[in-house]
């Protein structure tokens, strides 16, 4: 467990569609975010998705309602528990997030952690008959 604890900044997503690797475009051209796993067994994510437009006023009070819905769906964040179910494998306990449908879930991954890279797999989906299988690889910050 000490391998992984720490701050970790998101450096690339990725997507295998059928075994044509790509980068993820969800994440855009220049991925970011920042992953922490703490002692205590608490895990905290935030993932700018693709590249976010500023909002027309200076104020988020005052923004439109558009731009607030835009700026909802093009950001992840949540955090709660986690726990080691092996050595490739960690759950995240959703405690909170922006995706209100993801409180009280378990999120499984699929773990390596190499030195100062940590690489995170989503178990593969099936959309539309198409296997996809996803990954985040982070650095150590």
């Amino acid at each position: 467990m000490a391998d992984i604890l720490g701050c970790w900044r998101l450096v690339c997503a990725f997507e295998d569609r059928a075994g044509v690797i790509r980068p993820n475009p969800l994440y855009g051209e220049n991925p970011n975010g920042f992953l922490h796993y703490l002692a205590g067994g608490r895990v905290a994510v935030t993932i700018p998705l693709g590249e976010r437009r500023l909002m027309s006023s200076g104020d988020r009070r005052s923004a439109t309602l558009h731009e607030l819905a835009e700026s909802a769906r093009t950001f992840d964040a949540y955090a709660g528990r986690f726990t080691l179910t092996g050595p490739d494998r960690i759950v995240h306990h959703v405690e909170v997030s922006t995706y209100q449908n993801h409180v009280g879930t378990d999120l499984v991954r699929n773990i390596e952690c190499r030195g100062e890279m940590l690489r995170l797999r989503v178990p593969p989906v099936d959309e539309g008959g198409v296997a996809i299988a996803r990954w985040l690889d982070w650095e150590r910050v």
